[in-house]
């Protein structure tokens, strides 16, 4: 019962609360509707003012409308009856300053005439009634471009420059290049030409104006400085063959200039046209037409370097050392000449000339090894100094040697078999050329009458070549060492034998003091090898008189080892024949007098 009790209270519970909900919301809706009736009556009033506005201001928006439209069609007309009345009272003063204008004199001023007759035409042309007005102006405007082109020919004839050759000439331009002007005034020739390679009609006769003026002022500056070049050889040969005479011929010697001259030529040739790229970036920035002038400057001056260099190199038989310089210079720039050859207009011919150049080295080469294994003359030193041959080929090898790069990539290398290691094409060519030097010497020194003098012959020019050698501003052991690293030790052995055989010369007075300790108190014994020994030793002077040891190291060396074969025993007998009062009247070699005469062995013609 209490169960069913409880049940019902709650049932009667929730009842109240559900009726009580529906209470509330009935009042809502209520309260809803009234809402909504209230803005239904708002939005009503809105649309009825909307359709008034409307009515009111859109007649009035489109007045407004075609009222602005008719102001602006008047300020147009307004504004274009005002550039007409300016461009038609300024284009006749514009025409006439350009007629009668002088752009060298106010080049400002005329490129401004110039900008506003353009803007006029530009002006007209966009207006039908008026194009046929424009006609006149162009003709105008194309009379300007022909009194710019010919004032920039007139700025580039004036300020074109004759460089001072003497940097050229005395190798002093790389840290200084920048500072050449080829221009003396830069400003009107890079103004005009700028303004006109903008237009839409681009004038071409400035351009050709310049490459054929700047490539003329190259080649002048070109020929001055190879003049100057001669002039200056033959002013310091002149002033040389006033303290010595000349070693060489003329034609020897005017082959050696001309030589150097091409020399010259060739640097200066790169130099300005390096200044000359640089002025061109900045009067002809157009890339395409900057090259096309560049290829038509060139022409002329590469043309006359490369022919005049041909025809030394042909024509001129002077050897190879003074030609190696010029060699060095073209395979150094190999590329940049080529490359200038190539894309000039004219036909230069420089990859011919390089092959004639690296040709005629080679057979140069090849002479100094046929000559020295040929050789049949019959000239030694009388005095058995060092031989020329030997000079000159030591020479050859230094020079040779300062232009390694250049002589074994452009003159060995081609006659050389493929494959071949280019590294010791060199050092190959050296021990050659050592070895053939070596048989000329000895054949050489066969044609002496005195077998002594031969020996003073080898002894100084196996020191000579040593020397050489070992000197390490030459450079040239480096370089013979990598095919024969004994080479020096082997000359210095054959000087060791030589001077041994020439002691040999001195054995017979050697051999005559021997019997010194045996003296004793026989006076005649001592008169007799004193009086052999001075006759024996005046013969050997005698003989000797004029041998000479160009070496003063090794001079001093040979005077010792002669004095100690025979001092000590010719020592004891002076003192036995001051002892037993021998030669009253005195003896010729006293130790002073002996001193002096080995001191004065191989004193002809001494070289230090």
């Amino acid at each position: 019962m209490a169960n069913e009790n409880n049940a019902a209270e709650s049932i009667a519970r929730k009842l109240a609360q559900e009726e009580e909900w529906l209470l509330n919301f009935e009042k809502n809706i209520t309260k809803s509707g009234q809402i909504r009736q209230g803005i239904e009556q708002v939005v009503e009033k809105f649309d009825q003012r909307l359709g008034l506005l409307e009515k009111n201001v859109l007649p009035m928006h489109i007045s407004n409308g075609k009222l602005q439209k008719k102001q602006h069609n008047i300020q147009r007309l307004i504004n274009t009856i005002d550039a007409t009345l300016q461009f038609y009272g300024k284009t006749s003063t514009v025409e006439t300053a350009i007629n009668t204008g002088n752009p060298t004199a106010e080049l400002d001023s005329y490129l401004e005439n110039m900008e506003s007759l353009q803007q006029a035409i530009i002006f007209f042309e966009t207006h039908p009634n008026y194009r046929s007005q424009t006609e006149n102006m162009r003709i105008t405007l194309d009379t300007g471009y022909t009194v710019l082109e010919k004032a920039y020919k007139s700025f580039l004839l004036k300020h074109s420059l004759t460089l001072d050759p003497t940097p050229f000439i005395k190798s002093e331009l790389s840290p200084r290049l920048n500072e050449i002007k080829i221009l003396s005034d830069e400003e009107p020739v890079i103004k005009i030409g700028v303004w006109l390679l903008k237009q839409p009609r681009i004038p071409t006769h400035f351009l050709s104006y310049y490459s054929e003026i700047r490539g003329a002022q190259i080649l002048k500056n070109i020929k001055n400085i190879a003049e100057a070049q001669k002039t200056m050889q033959l002013a310091t040969r002149s002033k040389l063959s006033t303290v010595r005479k000349p070693t060489q011929r003329p034609e020897k010697l005017d082959g050696l200039a001309d030589v150097d001259s091409c020399h010259v030529m060739c640097s200066a040739l790169l130099s300005l046209l390096e200044l000359e790229e640089k002025l061109m970036v900045r009067a002809i920035p157009d890339t395409s037409k900057r090259a096309q002038v560049f290829r038509e400057l060139v022409s002329r001056p590469l043309a006359y370097v490369v022919l005049q260099t041909q025809k030394v190199v042909n024509e001129k038989d002077i050897g190879i050392i003074p030609l190696l310089p010029l060699l060095h210079l073209l395979s150094q720039n190999l590329a940049r000449f080529h490359n200038l050859a190539a894309n000039s207009i004219g036909d230069v011919q420089f990859d011919s000339l390089m092959r004639q150049l690296q040709v005629k080295c080679s057979s140069y080469v090849n002479e100094v090894v046929e000559h020295l294994n040929e050789d049949t003359t019959k000239f030694v030193p009388p005095d058995g100094n060092v031989h020329p041959t030997t000079a000159s080929t030591l020479n050859f090898l230094s020079s040779l040697t300062a232009h390694r790069v250049t002589v074994t990539q452009h003159i060995l290398a081609l006659t050389a078999p493929q494959g071949t290691n280019t590294n010791l094409l060199l050092p190959k060519l050296f021990a050659r050329i050592l070895s053939a030097l070596g048989s000329m010497l000895k054949k050489k020194a066969n044609l002496y009458d005195d077998p002594t003098l031969a020996t003073i012959f080898l002894l100084n020019n196996y020191n000579y070549i040593a020397k050489t050698l070992a000197d390490e501003k030459d450079g040239l052991l480096p370089a013979i060492t990598e095919m024969n690293s004994n080479i020096l030790s082997f000359y210095h052995e054959e000087i060791s034998t030589c001077t041994n055989e020439y002691l040999k010369s001195w054995n017979g007075i050697a051999s005559v003091l021997k019997s010194t300790d045996r003296i004793g108190e026989d006076k005649q014994m001592a008169k007799q090898i004193m009086s052999t020994f001075i006759r024996d030793f005046d013969q050997i002077l005698a003989q000797q008189m004029d041998y000479c040891i160009s070496d003063p190291k090794i001079c001093a060396h040979v005077q010792s080892e002669v004095r100690a074969r025979i001092w000590k025993n010719y020592s004891q007998l002076l003192d036995a024949c001051q002892r037993l009062h021998l030669f009253p009247q005195g003896i010729k070699y006293t130790e002073n007098t002996f001193e002096m005469a080995i001191k004065n062995l191989f004193s002809s013609a001494r070289i230090n």
